[in-house]
């Protein structure tokens, strides 16, 4: 596996990693929403929706562009390329 590909699965997990963490985040606000009184300091259920649809899109890039992160982080320039 090339640097390259092993750093396109790097950015691939932090893209599910943010995923995840929407689930949770959307988990929390169903909780809240449920039973307010569960924890005293949590914030209003609606937060936690928006928390978790930014959470959903900014992991959705990763997971998408992958292939395009890894090629702009690992491009060649000209003095890079090898002599032919």
């Amino acid at each position: 596996m090339k640097p390259s590909q092993a750093f396109g699965v790097g950015v691939r997990i932090i893209g599910l990693l943010l995923w995840l963490a929407a689930f949770f985040y959307l988990l929390s606000a169903v909780v809240v929403a449920v039973a307010p009184a569960y924890s005293s300091g949590a914030r209003p259920w609606w937060q936690y929706i928006v928390s978790s649809a930014i959470m959903f899109l900014v992991g959705w890039f990763p997971l998408r562009r992958a292939d395009w992160i890894a090629a702009f982080a690992y491009r060649s320039t000209s003095s890079d390329a090898p002599d032919a």
